[in-house]
């Protein structure tokens, strides 16, 4: 099987669209902090600790990293920025952010024409500043934007790692859905069906491995099952599948640091008349969603749409999020599905679609679907099926 990725070129010509914005915005120098960001510029993924990472860009199209000494290696290898600079730890006899200040000062960055997507670098694992503006003497340009503004329409590589996501999330979620039997734990049900996928992965994908902020090992399947589904973000608590559980579950996997989401409203046994209402509004609600979705279409008139029929069906107090957001580097990024986002779709945008309704008795009824945004309206990604006749577990 051959293994979509991001190449060389694809990331030169995102600095080079970064640089073009730097020098539109007149700027002397970005700094991107951001760890996605500098993924998406760079491929260099890296997991964020307490030791600052930076990537300069400038008009000129110049770039470097400035990273510590356990990442050299690493950034060395995976991207081709046109110098690395290492520093030897956080805090140092040297702060790092001594090392980004001196290299402002060797390109003669200006202050006021000084971009950046943070104020210095974002804290994380016991990380303390100072932040950027105080070597500068004055907070950095908000650059944020030209960044994530070619982040949001995904490219032709991009889409094909996204599709490949899917395409795995699907297979581990048949399988999990097969081994879900009463009287066992959730996990019990999932983990063997999720690493009996991973193993296949990496069989049938000779040199896959996933990238970037993975903590699910490049691929997960799973689900919570009974009143736990009552929370949107509802944790698994190893109580054991019952008859009449309903469950909600999620998979997805890793290519080249892209993501995909499928979730599905499952239910143990026949389920009740209360239940067969419920999953079918959620049904009525996600498939209005998805037929909304279509270029020039305003992201919150998606969500006002699908709240319009919430109220029809008498189900709006029970929605405790917006429609979806879009994916890719990361789970969730920019725009939503949300009246308050007013980003207009574009062929090319990612999104998952979950509109979910929570009855506090009764559980939580969630599906989601990865959606690309087409020429000419949408096309769902993850092929797996949505009808209640379809999700029903023998007990």
């Amino acid at each position: 099987m051959t293994i979509p990725s991001i190449g060389d070129e694809e990331y030169r010509r995102r600095r080079e669209a970064v640089a073009a914005g730097i020098d539109a915005a007149g700027l002397d120098v970005m700094c991107v902090f951001y760890p996605a960001r500098v993924a998406y510029l760079t491929g260099f993924h890296h997991i964020p600790t307490e030791r600052p990472i930076v990537l300069i860009l400038q008009p000129n199209g110049r770039s470097s990293l400035i990273v510590p000494a356990v990442e050299k290696e690493h950034a060395e290898s995976s991207t081709s920025v046109d110098r690395v600079n290492i520093y030897f730890e956080y805090p140092g006899a040297e702060h790092p952010m001594e090392r980004l200040s001196a290299a402002l000062t060797e390109i003669k960055a200006r202050p006021r024409r000084t971009g950046a997507d943070h104020d210095g670098y974002v804290p994380v694992w016991g990380y303390r500043g100072p932040r950027l503006s105080d070597y500068t003497g004055q907070g950095p340009v908000d650059a944020e934007m030209i960044v994530e503004s070619l982040r949001r329409v995904k490219s032709h590589d991009e889409i094909e790692c996204i599709q490949l996501s899917c395409d795995w999330a699907v297979r581990a979620h048949h399988r999990m859905q097969a081994a879900i039997k009463t009287g066992k734990t959730e996990m019990e049900c999932y983990a063997p069906a999720a690493t009996e996928t991973l193993f296949e992965m990496v069989h049938e994908m000779p040199g896959w491995r996933p990238r970037g902020f993975d903590d699910t090992g490049g691929l997960v399947a799973e689900f919570v099952a009974g009143r736990s589904t009552a929370m949107p973000h509802g944790f698994v608590k190893g109580h054991g599948v019952q008859p009449g559980d309903v469950l909600v579950s999620g998979a997805g996997a890793n290519i080249d640091g892209y993501r995909s989401e499928l979730e599905r409203t499952m239910i143990v046994g026949e389920p009740t008349p209360a239940q067969e209402r419920a999953f079918e509004a959620m049904l009525a609600l996600q498939t209005r969603a998805i037929e909304e979705m279509a270029p020039g279409v305003s992201a919150g008139e998606i969500e006002l749409a699908t709240v319009r029929l919430a109220e029809e069906l008498g189900v709006a107090d029970k929605l405790r999020h917006h429609v979806g957001h879009s994916i890719g580097l990361e789970p969730h990024e920019a725009p939503f599905l949300d009246r308050g986002d007013d980003a207009v779709l574009e062929a090319g945008m990612v999104f998952t679609v979950e509109p979910g309704i929570y009855f506090a008795e009764l559980g939580g009824f969630r599906h989601s679907d990865t959606v690309l945004v087409t020429e000419d309206g949408r096309r769902v990604m993850t092929p797996y099926p949505r009808a209640l006749k379809d999700l029903i577990i023998t007990p």
